[in-house]
C-alpha cells in the first residue's frame, strides 16, 4: 500500500494535471485491463469527478512501483497529444524531486525510473583503510600485511565496514589484493565460504564498468574522428572496438584512462542487515546498452521498453551478467537480483544480500554436505 505522503502528493499531480478520460487513458497504458468506468462503478454516461477518477486509479494501482511507472509514463508522453490535448504536467519539477528523496533516478533515453539501492554509510570500523586509491602505484604487500593487522583486532561483532576501491583496470595483484581483502574480513563473520563468489561478482561487475568507460574514450579518441558513432553505428562501432581489444589487449585502452583519469570506484560493505558490493563508472552508456542491460538482468517493462535488438553485438550488455545472476541467485530470493541505474554522468551496477538469507542458505548448504 501506498505511504499517505506519496499518495498525497501524486494523487495531487493527477488532479492538477489530467482530466478524467486522460486518468482513464493513463490507467490504459500502465495496464491494458484497466477500465475507469469498472473500476469505481459509475455508469457510462455519468460524468466521473476529476478527484474521483484520480482515486480510483490509485486504489487499483497501489503500490510505490506502480506510482512510479504511471508518473514515467506522463513525463515520457509530455509536450504530446494525450488523448486530444496536449500534456503539460503541473508539478513535475518538484514530484521527480521528491522521488528522487526515496532513491528514485529517472533515465530521459529509457523514460524510466530505476531505483538507486546502493548507499555509501559512514560506519567505518576500517576508517583507516576506507579508500585505498589504485590509480597510482603501491607497495601492496606492504598494504595487505596493514590490513591483515587491522582485520586481526577485529572481533565477531564488528561486521559495519566499508572499503572503496579506486581503479583503472583489474590486474593480478589487484586481484590478489581484492581476495586477500574479502577473506580476511568475511572469516570474521564465518562467511569465508562467501569469499569466492563474492570476488567473482566483484571482478565481473569491475570489468563490465571498465569496459564501458573504454568505450566512451575509444569513440571520442578513434572512432569519432573516423566519423564512427556508437549511437548512430553501433554495429560498426562495436566492431572497431572488438578489433582493437582482439589487437592490442587493453594495453592502449588503460592509458587513454590514464590520460583522462577516467577510473571506476569499487565498493563492498558489510552492515548489520548484509552484505553490498556495487561499481560506479564515470561514464554513461547508449539507450542499446542500457536495454541489453536491462534486459539481461531481468527487469520487466509492461511496454517493452527493454527490447533489444541489435543481437549480433550483445557484448554491449557486459559479459558475465549470467554467472553474476546464477551466483546471486544461490542466496538471494530477489527475482531481480543484480540492480543497475543510470545516471546522467554515470552508472552504478552491483547487488545487495540479506545477512539472514545468506546465513540460512549457507547453513542448508552445510546441513547437505554433512548429510552426505
Amino acid at each position: 500500500m501506498l505511504d499517505k505522503i506519496l499518495h498525497k502528493n501524486f494523487l495531487s499531480l493527477l488532479i492538477n494535471t489530467l482530466n478524467s478520460q486522460q486518468i482513464n487513458h493513463l490507467g490504459n497504458m500502465h495496464d491494458g485491463s484497466f477500465d475507469l468506468y469498472h473500476e469505481s462503478g459509475f455508469g457510462r454516461t455519468i460524468p466521473i469527478p476529476r478527484q474521483a477518477a484520480a482515486e480510483t486509479l490509485l486504489e487499483r494501482f497501489n503500490t510505490e512501483d506502480d506510482v512510479v511507472a504511471l508518473f514515467a509514463i506522463l513525463l515520457k508522453n509530455e509536450g504530446t497529444r494525450f488523448f486530444g490535448t496536449e500534456l503539460k504536467i503541473h508539478g513535475a519539477t518538484k514530484f521527480v524531486d521528491f522521488l528522487q528523496n526515496r532513491k528514485w533516478v529517472y533515465d530521459t533515453d529509457l523514460g524510466a525510473f530505476l531505483r538507486d539501492p546502493f548507499y555509501d554509510k559512514q560506519i567505518n570500523f576500517l576508517s583507516a583503510i576506507r579508500v585505498l586509491d589504485l590509480r597510482k602505484e603501491l607497495n601492496l604487500d606492504q598494504l595487505i600485511a596493514s590490513i591483515s593487522d587491522v582485520a586481526a583486532t577485529m572481533k565477531d561483532k564488528d561486521i559495519e565496514w566499508s572499503i572503496n576501491l579506486r581503479l583503472f583496470d583489474l590486474s593480478r595483484d589487484i586481484n590478489k589484493l581484492i581476495q586477500t581483502i574479502l577473506n580476511l574480513l568475511l572469516v570474521r563473520q564465518n562467511l569465508q565460504e562467501m569469499s569466492f563468489n563474492l570476488f567473482t561478482c566483484l571482478r565481473e561487475l569491475a570489468v563490465n564498468a571498465t569496459k564501458a568507460n573504454y568505450k566512451i574514450l575509444y569513440e571520442r579518441a578513434v572512432a569519432a574522428p573516423q566519423g564512427v558513432s556508437a549511437e548512430k553505428n553501433y554495429s560498426q562501432f562495436m566492431k572497431m572496438f572488438k578489433d582493437e581489444i582482439a589487437d592490442h589487449g587493453n594495453s592502449r585502452l588503460i592509458e587513454l584512462a590514464r590520460a583522462k583519469d577516467q577510473y571506476i570506484n569499487v565498493t563492498f560493505q558489510s552492515t548489520n542487515s548484509g552484505i553490498s558490493i556495487w561499481v560506479i563508472n564515470n561514464q554513461n552508456c547508449t539507450l542499446v546498452e542500457k536495454r541489453a542491460i536491462l534486459k539481461k538482468l531481468g527487469y520487466v517493462s509492461r511496454h517493452d521498453m527493454y527490447t533489444y535488438a541489435d543481437p549480433e553485438n550483445n557484448e554491449g550488455a557486459g559479459l558475465g551478467i549470467a554467472l553474476m545472476l546464477t551466483i546471486l541467485r544461490e542466496f538471494s530470493s530477489d527475482p531481480v537480483p543484480l540492480k543497475v541505474v543510470f545516471f546522467p554522468k554515470y552508472l552504478k551496477m552491483g547487488f545487495f544480500l540479506q545477512r539472514e538469507e545468506i546465513l540460512a542458505r549457507l547453513e542448508a548448504k552445510r546441513s547437505s554436505s554433512e548429510g552426505l
